[in-house]
């Protein structure tokens, strides 16, 4: 089994063989008390439309692969995908009714309007994470659409594919398609140096401090950049990194942002280079902007 085989396999499908069933299901969003953990409140969720899970007690998360690695305490993709295969090949199907699902919650927005960023909540909040309002300005828009009768608005992070990556202070999602986002230092010229981020807050923060001329954290040379706005873009993003000489990879320091890191190691040797040990006290680039280390 390689990468591509595993990731086809549907999350919830594979935690049900192992024996754990959803609590509850919410516009896409399975709910699992955590097989990572012991708990009595659902704080385990998978993204079915997405196939990622979270869990928001370790503050980790990823695909099917990192889900295998942290289960069974794994060092290695290959190890990991051997015990997908085993356990998949192992267990039948079982068939158990699930609880009912809620609609997509896109199906339900309605008047989408994409504008210039203005709005002061919204710059507030990304100066609230330590990010420049002139940068946010510069790489983002601001979304507003109708859901069942009531007006919301959000930052919008557009993907190559016309999606966009969406966050307020109150919500976290994607509209449309997801996919990754890349970011050219001049348009039609491919430089040497690409930067490669997790979620565009990251690369936001990065902006933040390149702006600030921060010499610490930053490349010294003209950089393309990658957000790849899901773990389980990394096929797509390897795809675009295989021209670049030097591959710089801003990623958190979790188990997933790591395994990430080696996977784009793995392909690509001495071309890449883990940034992370320059926010090594951080969660990530974006908490490295912040006064003192916290957790996001």
């Amino acid at each position: 089994m390689n990468i591509s085989e595993a990731k086809r396999i549907r999350i919830v499908d594979f935690l049900q063989t192992l024996g754990h069933l959803p609590i509850r299901i919410r516009h896409n969003q399975y709910w699992y008390l955590s097989p990572c953990r012991e708990e009595q409140s659902p704080s385990f969720k998978v993204n079915d439309k997405l196939n990622e899970w979270y869990d928001f007690g370790l503050s980790e998360g990823g695909g099917i692969i990192e889900l295998v690695l942290r289960l069974y305490r794994l060092c290695s993709v290959s190890e990991a995908l051997r015990m997908i295969e085993n356990q998949v090949n192992a267990l039948p199907p079982v068939h158990t009714r699930m609880p009912p699902t809620e609609p997509d919650i896109e199906e339900d927005m309605k008047d989408m309007r994409v504008v210039p960023l203005t709005h002061y909540a919204l710059l507030s909040y990304l100066l609230s994470r330590c990010v420049d309002p002139g940068v946010a300005r510069q790489f983002c828009k601001e979304i507003h659409y109708e859901l069942r009768r009531r007006h919301y608005f959000s930052i919008a992070f557009e993907n190559v594919s016309g999606g966009y990556e969406v966050r307020n202070p109150y919500y976290k999602g994607c509209i449309r398609k997801k996919d990754i986002s890349f970011i050219a230092h001049v348009d039609g010229v491919r430089q040497k140096h690409v930067c490669v981020y997790e979620g565009f807050m990251d690369f936001l923060s990065y902006q933040t401090l390149l702006r600030k001329g921060d010499t610490i954290a930053c490349v010294q040379a003209p950089c393309d950049h990658i957000v790849m706005n899901s773990v389980n873009n990394l096929k797509n993003t390897l795809q675009l990194l295989e021209p670049y000489p030097y591959i710089h990879c801003y990623l958190d320091n979790d188990m997933a942002g790591q395994k990430t890191a080696e996977t784009i190691a793995g392909l690509y040797g001495i071309r890449t280079i883990n940034e992370a040990v320059r926010y090594a006290e951080y969660k990530d680039c974006l908490l490295y902007t912040s006064p003192s280390p916290r957790d996001s």
